[in-house]
């Protein structure tokens, strides 16, 4: 059973085929998804939506929609793609819920979630290193660099560790 995890502000639920409006949306606008492989057309949008909803029944983890005032405006949650090192924490925002503190708030409630109910003491995330909004974020998280891999994308990336509540409050 996927969890709702909720902040003063926001609620993240697992994805369901009604969100497939804003994932066309995030995926069609190119400059917001440039890091994430889109643009995308809406039936491919619609097989990430489908990629997030399958990583919780063959996981028990992974994206969740972020809602604020009762519509979706993200994603965030931890992903395990075959292929690619760890845990990572991912996140997605559509631009109008861009620079209001909503990844912040959400990553934070998947860290929390990660350590008290999957029991982790960190994830990872990494980036590639052009997209600083992502490097800033990491870093107000507490993220610190472990190590940089080559990706089967063929991008070199970063690979930073990011504590769990657990471990921050141990």
């Amino acid at each position: 059973m996927t969890p709702t995890l909720t902040t003063d502000r926001l609620t993240l639920r697992p994805p369901k085929a009604s969100d497939h409006a804003a994932y066309a949306a995030f995926f069609a606008d190119p400059e917001a998804s440039h890091f994430y492989g889109g643009p995308l057309l809406p039936y491919q949008a619609w097989e990430r939506l489908s990629a997030d909803v399958g990583h919780f029944a063959l996981k028990g983890f992974g994206r969740f929609v972020i809602e604020r005032d009762g519509a979706p405006v993200g994603g965030c949650g931890i992903l395990d793609v075959a292929g690619w090192p760890g845990h990572e924490l991912t996140w997605w925002l559509l631009p109008a819920a861009r620079g209001q503190g909503n990844a912040q708030e959400a990553s934070r409630a998947v860290l929390a979630w990660a350590g008290d109910a999957l029991g982790w003491r960190q994830v990872e995330t990494h980036f590639r290193d052009e997209n600083l909004a992502a490097r800033r974020l990491t870093e107000s998280l507490g993220g610190v660099k472990q190590r940089r891999e080559i990706f089967p994308d063929g991008h070199a990336r970063d690979i930073y560790a990011i504590p769990t509540r657990a471990e921050v409050t141990a």
